[in-house]
């Protein structure tokens, strides 16, 4: 399933929620759902979040911090590129 495919949610267990198939590894979910660098890294960090040899949950958050304020400024980027090329399109 692709990451740009949504889910419905009924409340309960959805499909969103189900492990594909053959996955053993968070490297076979972040292929999976296309995952781009900044989120796969967000993804591992909340997974080992405070169980890295060496790193503590404050430095765990901060670097999903890091990545999620860096993945907004993409998308934010990315919008308004969006809007840039409708607006010369259409007017």
């Amino acid at each position: 399933m692709p990451s740009s495919t949504t889910v419905k949610s009924d409340g309960w267990s959805t499909s969103y929620y189900e492990l594909p198939s053959g996955a053993v590894e968070l490297q076979d979910l972040i292929e999976y759902r296309e995952m781009n660098f900044s989120v796969g890294n967000i993804f591992k960090a909340c997974y080992r979040l405070g169980r890295k040899d060496g790193a503590t949950t404050l430095y765990d958050l901060n670097k999903i911090k890091w990545y999620v304020e860096r993945e907004i400024i993409r998308l934010e980027r990315e919008q308004r590129q969006q809007q840039v090329e409708f607006k010369e399109e259409y007017l």
